[in-house]
């Protein structure tokens, strides 16, 4: 896929609630929180359309004659009133009053033979009509059919050609609860200790940043605030809608991509149009009712049973696009430049027959993802073949660095591997692989993510510097992840990072990525937060179903404890820990009476769960002498990187370990200390993670 760029935009209206930001400064999100459009001294603008709005409730707006692009969109009792203007204006008969309705026919005015002058009997059903107002008559038939075809033959035709686009669809209100646990089968580690509050977090993220810099606390290259991305999507939106400066679709994937173009002014006066990001409609993915490419069109008419990744949620890469960049973000890895959900026109996007219009203005809003462009990264494939990774690292130089004129160009043609590029290379794919493997995906290509080289200065003598390269890492591409269950069908879908040399994939995690991501992972609170936020990120599809929620997050788990177990074993890497067996973590519900003493239900929890396994196989993950920090213990198999559980074939107490925690007696046994109460308040609403194998089998193919 061809490279993205970051590029800033002119500051335009911000809208709070338009798109949904995950900033992770405090400062900024409350700035965001209480601007208000007003405070900018500039009119509102409806452009920017939320995407909790459903775009079809302010179509039409724009071609009242009072109204403008640039007009705000009313709410309320002004917003109810203008409907019901225009909705009067589409119907002109309703309009006319009784006094201006036709005239009765007087039969004075022209001569009617003597025969015709007899009564005639007609039903009372039936009015008189005069012969001059026949013609207006079919008229009006006309109209009528007309109208009966625009407001009920078009929406049916439209219906039955794209019925699983969901554009029309009526999302139903679900009642979100919220996400606590209460038992977490992540245990934190003793000289490490988890993440607990937001300032922990906050903490935690400028620790790492200055021990991976060097320097003091400064913002990732790839970061951007929800206010500009806001104000860049606003930019964009007027560009296209006002400008005429139409998005190009991309000739390369399967999918119906486009680049979003922007300008940027470059001097008074001037400015320069440059590529602003990647948009992707959600009815032109894949096996989408409106693809338009014709290879995935045969695909999916004549070859409907081949239909490609069933681990995955039919046209739902554009969510997974935007909840990669929600995982990125709290992970703090980075990587993923800014992607939300937005809505957007154009008449170079694929359209129904029956959508297309011959203005921009006409046309319906489509929903899709909006990924920010990157900056002088190149596509991996490429960059390898530049510089190739070195098979023997014993003949490299300590380091990279190189001295350069003032005004010396093309730094990148220097730049030869050394012992310290290869670590620090090696410390930042690591970051793409816990991230791949967390959100399991199923599309990590060599052209799939991309590379670049920042040339940091050292010292300064004269007019020479002295310069040493930091390569940085971008994940771009992610709409093929988040399963609803491990691949067990044809292909397994390896990593495409799983093939570079053994000198960069074939050694262990290094410190600095264990003390990134062990906090993180092993902290409730962290995931508490992190499953809430990715919720509404997929809550945002009208296709949205909680029974493949719930299959997602066990996944992402699963994948989550052995990226745990593997960062506790210091001679583990990332081969160790692709061959790691799928595990899923089921989050149990239980209603707790607030009654029940805490410690005697993390007594009870853990006597259910891990002293099942102890015994003569020895299956104690940890040690028992803290409730909160534990310690990990080695343990007594003979394959190293398997998981912490026993096979239910060899020993009989670690089949009742993979049983679930006895959630009838569990729930009988709280029971008996509220018997008294009212059953209409059951108490709170708790989350106790049961960690299982997956039922699954092997795939047919193992290396596609």
């Amino acid at each position: 896929m061809p490279t993205t760029a970051t590029g800033s935009s002119p500051q335009m209206p911000h809208t709070e609630a338009s798109f949904h930001g995950k900033s992770l400064n405090p400062n900024e999100r409350a700035f965001n929180r209480n601007l208000n459009v007003e405070d900018l001294g500039m009119p509102p603008r409806s452009s920017s359309i939320s995407p909790r709005t459903k775009p079809q409730e302010n179509e039409g707006l724009e071609e009242h004659e009072d109204l403008s692009p640039n007009h705000s969109i009313p709410s309320g009792d002004e917003a109810d009133s203008i409907h019901h203007f225009l909705a009067q204006s589409w119907h002109p008969d309703s309009q006319v009053p009784k006094s201006a309705q036709v005239p009765q026919y007087k039969s004075a005015s022209i001569a009617i033979p003597e025969a015709s002058r007899q009564p005639l009997t007609r039903s009372v059903s039936q009015p008189a009509v005069p012969m001059r107002h026949a013609r207006r008559a079919s008229d009006n038939s006309v109209s009528n059919f007309n109208r009966f075809t625009k407001n009920y033959i078009i929406p049916a035709a439209k219906w039955a050609y794209s019925p699983i686009s969901g554009s029309s669809k009526s999302k139903k209100k679900t009642q979100q609860c919220e996400y606590q646990i209460e038992y977490s089968v992540f245990k934190p580690l003793k000289h490490l200790r988890p993440v607990k509050t937001h300032k922990d977090f906050i903490i935690h993220w400028r620790t790492i940043v200055e021990d991976e810099t060097g320097q003091q606390f400064d913002y990732p290259e790839n970061y951007l605030g929800q206010h500009d991305f806001n104000n860049l999507v606003n930019s964009i939106t007027d560009v296209i809608e006002i400008e005429h400066l139409f998005p190009q679709r991309i000739a390369a994937g399967s999918s119906g991509s486009y680049f979003i173009e922007n300008r940027k002014l470059v001097a008074p006066g001037q400015t320069r149009v440059y590529k602003a990001g990647v948009f992707k409609p959600k009815d032109e993915e894949p096996y989408g009712p409106l693809s338009p490419k014709w290879t995935k069109w045969l695909h999916r008419t004549f070859f409907p049973c081949f239909f490609g990744r069933s681990c995955l949620i039919p046209n739902l890469g554009y969510i997974s696009e935007a909840a990669a960049c929600v995982l990125d973000r709290q992970l703090l890895s980075y990587i993923v430049p800014y992607t939300d959900v937005i809505y957007l026109r154009s008449p170079t996007f694929y359209y129904s027959y029956f959508d297309r219009a011959s203005t921009v203005m006409k046309l319906p809003r489509k929903i899709g993802s909006f990924q920010v462009f990157l900056n002088g990264y190149s596509e991996a494939i490429a960059w390898f073949r530049r510089f190739p990774v070195p098979q023997d690292v014993t003949i490299l130089p300590a380091n990279s660095n190189i001295t350069v004129g003032a005004n010396e160009s093309d730094l990148d043609s220097r730049f030869v591997w050394s012992t310290a590029s290869l670590q620090q290379f090696r410390e930042e794919l690591e970051k793409l692989v816990i991230l791949d493997y967390i959100m399991r995906n199923t599309d990590r290509g060599l052209d799939n993510w991309m590379i670049k080289i920042v040339w940091k200065t050292i010292s300064e003598e004269g007019d020479e510097k002295t310069l040493t390269p930091v390569i940085r890492i971008g994940a771009i591409d992610s709409g093929l992840a988040f399963p609803w269950k491990q691949p067990d069908e044809w292909r397994s879908f390896p990593f495409g990072w799983l093939f570079l040399p053994l000198s960069i994939i074939g050694q262990p995690f290094s410190l600095r990525t264990r003390n990134h991501y062990l906090p993180l992972l092993t902290s409730k609170q962290w995931w508490e937060s992190t499953v809430t936020n990715l919720r509404k990120v997929f809550e945002m599809d009208n296709d949205f179903k909680e029974r493949l929620w719930l299959r997602q997050v066990a996944v992402l788990k699963g994948q989550a404890f052995n990226v745990v177990e593997i960062l506790k074993l210091s001679y583990a890497g990332p081969l160790e820990l692709t061959r790691r067996e799928n595990l899923e973590i089921i989050d149990d519900i239980n209603h707790l009476p607030d009654s029940v003493n805490n410690d005697s239900l993390l007594r009870a929890m853990k006597s259910s769960v891990y002293e099942l396994g102890i015994g003569e196989h020895g299956y104690s993950p940890y040690n028992k002498n803290s409730d909160e920090e534990v310690t990990p213990v080695a343990t007594t198999t003979h394959n190293e990187t398997e998981p912490l559980l026993g096979h239910s074939s060899s020993a009989p107490h670690s089949q009742r370990y993979l049983e679930p925690i006895g959630v009838t007696g569990f729930e009988y046994n709280l029971s008996k200390h509220d018997q008294h109460t009212d059953h209409s308040h059951v108490g709170r609403r708790v989350v106790i993670e049961r960690l299982v194998k997956a039922d699954s089998k092997p795939p047919v193919f193992t290396w596609c």
